[in-house]
C-alpha cells in the first residue's frame, strides 16, 4: 500500500508503472468520475469508453469483450483496462479478470466508491494488477482526502513508491 494525496495520483501511478504513455489507449467505462479518464490524459494515453450494465453502473463484460476485440484487430495497443467500482457493488470481476488475462492486458481496478465491498468474497481494491482507493470527503472512508495504490506487485509498488516520492534519491 503506498500512500498518495488523492486516488486520482493512485491510478495515474498504477498506469505510468505499467509503462502506459502516448500510443495507447487505456479502457474505461463510461460511468466514472472524470478523475478516471484524466488519470489516463495525464500519461499521455487515450481514454476509450465502454458502456456500462444498466442494473450495476459497472463497466459492461460483454462490451468490454468487443472492444478489446476491436482494438486488437485495429492494432491498437491497449495499456489497460480501468473497471470501476460503482456505488459500493465491485464489478464482475470473475469475467473480468480471466478476459484482461487472455487479451495480455493489465487490470488496474478503480475501488474508490467501494472500500468495504466484496465480490464472490474477496475484497474490492484486491482485483487487478493495482487498485486505487480514494479517501476523499464524498467516498466511504474518508480523511477529507488523500488517497491509496494497493498492489501485491512488488515492482510495481516500487516503481510507484519512487514515483510518489518526486524521484528522490538517497544520499549518502
Amino acid at each position: 500500500a503506498i500512500a498518495v494525496s488523492s486516488g486520482t495520483a493512485a491510478l495515474h501511478l498504477a498506469l505510468l508503472a505499467l509503462g502506459v504513455t502516448r500510443g495507447h489507449v487505456v479502457i474505461v467505462p463510461t460511468l466514472t468520475f472524470a478523475a478516471t479518464a484524466n488519470a489516463v490524459v495525464y500519461t499521455g494515453a487515450t481514454p476509450y469508453f465502454v458502456d456500462c450494465e444498466p442494473t450495476t453502473g459497472n463497466i459492461d463484460p460483454g462490451l468490454l469483450d468487443s472492444a478489446l476485440r476491436s482494438l486488437r484487430s485495429c492494432g491498437r495497443r491497449v495499456g489497460a483496462v480501468i473497471p470501476v467500482d460503482m456505488f459500493g457493488r465491485c464489478a464482475d470481476y470473475t469475467t473480468l479478470s480471466p478476459m484482461c488475462d487472455a487479451y495480455g492486458v493489465p487490470m488496474v481496478e478503480d475501488a474508490a466508491e467501494a472500500l468495504g465491498s466484496y465480490h464472490r468474497g474477496r475484497a474490492a481494491g484486491t482485483f487487478g494488477v493495482a487498485a486505487a482507493l480514494s479517501f476523499n470527503g464524498n467516498k466511504i472512508m474518508t480523511t477529507s482526502g488523500g488517497g491509496m495504490l494497493l498492489s501485491d506487485d512488488r515492482s510495481l509498488a516500487e516503481r510507484a513508491r519512487y514515483l510518489a516520492t518526486q524521484a528522490r534519491q538517497p544520499v549518502s
